[in-house]
């Protein structure tokens, strides 16, 4: 079992090890900014918010979209 906060991109497990630290350097400086009442921090914060409510939308969409495929095969 892992013990960090991280969401690793999809293709962790191919990237080497220099875009691995890159990605772990941009990643904590990424969150530091949002920790930050700055420009850049208000910004990510933003953008993290919307990412989230769009993520929300997906999976109410997904869902919904799952339920009415299988009300139309009930009505066959």
């Amino acid at each position: 079992m892992a013990k960090h906060d991280y969401e690793f991109p999809s293709d962790w497990d191919e990237m080497t090890d220099e875009e691995k630290s890159r990605w772990y350097t941009q990643e904590r400086c990424r969150r530091q900014a949002m920790r930050q009442d700055t420009p850049a921090g208000r910004a990510l914060k933003r953008q993290a918010e919307r990412a989230e409510q769009y993520n929300e939308h997906e999976e109410i969409q997904s869902s919904s979209d799952t339920e009415s495929h299988t009300a139309e095969g009930y009505a066959a």
